[in-house]
């Protein structure tokens, strides 16, 4: 499997110009010979202006995401007859998007967006997502950019393409357990969506940053492989572009 990384300078609340340009790497990555796609947290949605929102304006931001069995080997989790969840009307705008997407470029996608529920409660999510619909969904276990946003529950392990995959995101890595239990649940690859902007919020355990300790936001997906199998390997595509942000 041959996974592409891309980053790219998100427009807060614009998710039409971030669908766009997921679309435009996406297709970018998959001529490059990528099966997959990974893309920064709150690529979709943007991040960083979430802090100054409201909760009605969080609720305007968030969007409905299906909930997913989060074992790759329960049948209901590749029912491709409903699109996981885009037919029926669980799945928001950008979920249906990104399957149009993935169907168009043939290539896997995984970002980020803000996620509410029917009962209207808040997450920061990063979703998986094929040609057939939605293949995985993760909640941050220790958001902290918004009062509102409650923490991720569980842990996820998927299969995509024949590998079994889980996703952390951002200060989620910090805690090492995190990593380690996401590895002992069965992952091969670990994916790593993060944004490091330094906003004045206190991550866990660390009090506040301020938000003048560096000059610029920036934004990052990594992708980290937790146990690597001894004929086969993940390869990660280093395909560099300068102004699109593709690597």
């Amino acid at each position: 499997m041959k996974i592409a990384t891309a980053q790219f300078e998100h427009r807060s609340g614009d998710k039409i110009y971030n669908l766009d340009t997921i679309d435009h790497l996406a297709a970018r990555a998959k001529q490059a010979g990528a099966d997959v796609i990974a893309f920064h947290e709150c690529s979709v949605s943007g991040y960083t202006f979430a802090r100054h929102l409201s909760r009605g304006q969080m609720l305007e931001l968030a969007e409905l995401i299906p909930d997913m069995p989060n074992t790759p080997d329960a049948p209901e989790a590749r029912d491709a007859g409903d699109a996981r969840g885009s037919r029926d009307g669980s799945a928001g705008p950008s979920i249906q998007r990104l399957t149009a997407i993935a169907r168009a470029r043939k290539i896997a996608v995984l970002t980020g967006l803000f996620e509410k529920d029917r009962e209207n409660n808040l997450y920061k999510a990063y979703v998986c997502v094929d040609e057939n619909g939605l293949v995985a969904k993760y909640r941050k276990l220790h958001p902290f950019i918004h009062p509102d946003l409650l923490p991720g529950t569980e842990y996820v392990v998927f299969d995509l393409l024949g590998w079994k995959c889980g996703i952390l995101i951002c200060y989620d890595n910090n805690v090492i357990e995190n990593v380690r239990a996401t590895t002992l649940l069965g992952a091969e690859i670990i994916f790593m969506p993060h944004v490091t902007m330094c906003t004045p919020s206190p991550p866990p355990g660390r009090g506040v940053r301020r938000s003048g300790a560096m000059e610029e936001s920036r934004n990052g997906s990594h992708v980290v492989a937790a146990r690597v199998r001894r004929h086969e390997r993940a390869r990660v595509a280093h395909e560099v572009a300068p102004s699109a942000g593709l690597r």
